[in-house]
C-alpha cells in the first residue's frame, strides 16, 4: 500500500507541512510505503486552483492524503481512495462579510471536498462542530484525529529566569492576539521572542511600549525546538485556533503555558496551562505575573503538562491514520468510482 501525502505549494506556510511530514515518517515506520508531493501553484485565484487540479489528476497511488488547506484537491482524486484532513474553518470565518469569496471557499474548500472524500478527519472536536455548523449534515461523516507533537520536543528542564523571563510567542497572524499580549506586558521586565513576520504597526507598537524583543522568521524545526528550550513561558492566547499544537510542544519540553479559555485550547490544555480570557488584557497580565512569581503553581502546571503531552504523541496520531488507511484501502478494492 502506497500513501501519497499532498502538501501546499512552497511559500504558503510550513506548520502543517512539518506536522504531516512527521506523521508520514511515523506511518512509514508502521510498514506503509509513504510518499509526499507539493502542489506546483499557490492557491490564490481560480486559475491556479484549476492548474493544480489538472496536476493532481495525473498522480497515482493506492491512497491519497490531503494534509490541509488545499481541500479542493479531493475534486480531482478518486473518492474511495482519498483522505482529507481539515484543520480549521478560518477561510469561512474570515470571509463572512465577503459573500463571493465566502461562497467560493464554502463550495470548493469545504462542501464539495467533504462530500467527495472517502474519509474526512478534523484535528479537534471543535473543528468538527464548526464544519457541521457551516456545511450541515454531510459533516457528520468527519472523524476526529488529534494532532501529535514532533518527537524532537523532549523534556529539557531549565532554571526559571525570574528577573527577565523569556516569553515565546509563536505566530503573528491577527487571531494570534499579539497586540493584546504586547499591551499586557508593557513595562514588564521580560524578553519577548516572536516567531513570525511583523507588520509596521506591530513593530511601532513594540517600540512605543518599550518591549524588548527578538524576531525570528521561517525557522527550521530544530531551531524552533531550541527556542522552546531557551524560553520560560510560552504565550498562546489566540482568539481562535483549529487545534493548538504549541500547547503540547511546551508541555513536552517542560515549559509553562498561558493560553485562551476558549475551544479547542481549553480542552487540549486541560489542567496543564494557565487559562485566561483572550480579550481581557488585565487578565493576561495577571496570568503572566502569577506564572513568574508563583513557583509552586508554575511547577504544578509543568508537571501536569508532561503527563498531558503523552496523550498526543505523533506516534499515536500515526497509528490512528494507519487504521484509517487500512480500512480505506480494503474498501477501495471493493468500490472504485470514476473521477469527476
Amino acid at each position: 500500500m502506497t500513501v501519497l501525502y499532498l502538501f501546499r505549494s512552497p511559500g504558503t506556510g510550513y506548520s502543517i507541512d512539518q506536522l504531516f511530514d512527521s506523521v508520514r515518517v511515523e506511518v512509514a515506520g508502521l510498514g506503509v510505503n509513504t510518499q509526499a508531493i507539493r502542489l506546483p501553484y499557490v492557491s490564490r485565484g481560480l486559475r491556479p486552483v484549476w492548474q493544480n487540479l489538472r496536476f493532481i489528476k495525473q498522480l497515482t497511488a493506492d491512497l491519497f492524503h490531503i494534509t490541509g488547506d488545499i481541500h479542493y484537491a479531493a475534486l480531482a482524486l478518486p473518492a474511495s481512495r482519498t483522505i482529507l484532513t481539515i484543520h480549521d474553518c478560518f477561510l469561512l470565518t474570515n470571509n463572512r462579510k465577503r459573500p463571493v469569496r465566502y461562497l467560493i471557499f464554502w463550495l470548493l474548500w469545504y462542501y464539495l471536498p467533504i462530500r467527495r472524500a472517502g474519509v474526512v478527519t478534523a484535528v479537534s472536536e471543535n473543528t468538527r462542530q464548526e464544519l457541521i455548523r457551516y456545511v450541515g449534515r454531510i459533516a457528520h461523516k468527519v472523524q476526529v484525529v488529534p494532532n501529535g507533537y514532533d518527537p524532537l520536543f523532549t523534556h529539557r528542564p531549565r532554571a526559571f529566569m525570574h528577573q527577565q523571563p523569556r516569553l515565546l510567542q509563536l505566530g503573528t497572524a491577527r487571531h494570534k492576539n499579539v497586540a493584546r499580549l504586547m499591551a499586557a506586558i508593557e513595562a514588564m521586565p521580560c524578553m519577548l521572542l516572536i516567531v513570525g513576520s511583523l507588520t509596521d504597526k506591530l513593530i511601532a507598537e513594540l517600540q512605543q511600549r518599550q518591549i524588548q524583543y527578538r524576531q525570528y522568521v521561517s525557522l527550521p524545526k530544530e531551531q524552533v525546538v531550541e527556542l522552546y528550550n531557551e524560553s520560560d513561558i510560552i504565550t498562546f492566547i489566540s482568539t481562535q485556533e483549529g487545534f493548538g499544537l504549541p500547547i503540547l510542544e511546551a508541555n513536552a519540553v517542560g515549559r509553562v503555558v498561558i493560553t485562551a479559555r476558549v475551544s479547542p485550547m481549553q480542552e487540549l490544555a486541560a489542567d496543564a496551562a494557565h487559562l485566561v480570557d483572550p480579550t481581557d488584557i488585565a487578565a493576561i497580565r495577571m496570568g503572566i505575573e502569577r506564572l513568574i512569581q508563583d513557583d509552586t503553581y508554575r511547577q504544578t502546571l509543568i508537571d501536569a503538562g508532561l503527563k498531558n503531552a503523552q496523550q498526543y504523541t505523533i506516534n499515536r496520531a500515526a497509528e490512528r491514520y494507519k487504521v484509517l488507511y487500512d480500512q480505506q484501502y480494503q474498501l477501495s478494492h471493493v468500490y472504485s468510482p470514476t473521477f469527476l
